[in-house]
């Protein structure tokens, strides 16, 4: 019979102090840090880690955590005007990436290991509100499920909002240029070059900055290197954003290695309209071959 438990971590890799909870069940993992409510490791066996978690992380003085899979919420990226008209000082992928989190349920049984972390948040810009609504305290939620093959993330809200959101992986590569993204739409919006593009196949590589949207991707990914294959299943998403930095920005970031853009690739489910206020429920499942 596999164990299965949870227990409280102080600090992880180089976050000194950093209040996390790991998730075991039999010989898989998972590590969720408190503080952005934010998976930094998934290993579905000892020494196996899916996730990359950047050497240069940090998390005091209010840094969001660079690597894991980040909760971006209640917009993606930059405000955009719509969210944000008279151009306030926002903070980038939106209000939840350096706040604490509080564990909400967790449970463990012979099937997996579950823990929910949730934040309420009294700050939602009025934009996003629906006519007429009364602003109040919106609650979000993370879910984690953990068994023997897969690691279920689940971001949801039950607030209807004028509401984006992103599961933002990073995901650990053995070599870049070997590595490709399978299962993508025909269409995309590059953020490089700020224009509407159109692919050949639905596979994205990566010999360049890459910043892509593509749009209405469906349930299932793959993410191939020359060692690995991983399956990613998405639900409640409209799009899914492929993102490398490459060399010049990856020496512009504060918190990455000047070479640590060879190391990942993000692969991330995201829900992206704005069109009328709704309800949340964003699920990425990882699923190694």
């Amino acid at each position: 019979m596999p164990q299965e438990n949870i227990s409280t971590l102080t600090g992880f890799a180089q976050l000194s102090d950093l209040p996390c909870l790991k998730l075991q069940y039999g010989k898989a993992s998972a590590v969720v840090s408190l503080y952005g409510g934010q998976v930094l490791s998934y290993q579905p066996t000892p020494g196996h880690e899916l996730l990359w978690l950047s050497a240069n992380a940090q998390w005091h003085n209010g840094a969001a955590i660079r690597g894991g899979v980040p909760v971006c919420w209640p917009w993606f990226g930059p405000a955009s005007a719509k969210i944000n008209p008279e151009q306030q000082p926002l903070p980038n992928h939106g209000l939840v990436r350096n706040r604490l989190w509080q564990i909400r349920h967790s449970q463990s049984s012979l099937a997996a290991t579950s823990v929910t972390l949730t934040i309420a948040v009294n700050d939602i810009p009025a934009t996003l509100w629906p006519a007429n609504a009364q602003a109040q305290p919106v609650n979000l939620a993370l879910t984690l499920l953990l068994s023997a093959n897969q690691l279920i993330m689940q971001l949801s809200c039950d607030t209807p909002l004028y509401q984006q959101a992103a599961l933002h992986s990073y995901f650990r590569v053995q070599n870049l240029e070997q590595t490709t993204v399978t299962g993508l739409s025909a269409h995309y919006f590059d953020k490089i070059s700020n224009a509407e593009q159109a692919s050949q196949d639905d596979k994205a590589h990566f010999s360049a900055e890459t910043d892509r949207i593509y749009y209405k991707t469906g349930s299932q990914l793959q993410l191939f290197d020359d060692q690995r294959q991983l399956a990613i299943e998405q639900r409640g998403h409209d799009a899914s954003v492929i993102w490398n930095p490459w060399q010049q920005k990856s020496r512009d970031l504060p918190d990455m290695a000047d070479d640590g853009f060879t190391e990942f690739v993000c692969v991330e489910s995201a829900r992206l309209e704005l069109t009328h206020p709704q309800d949340l429920c964003l699920i990425q499942t990882l699923l190694p071959r």
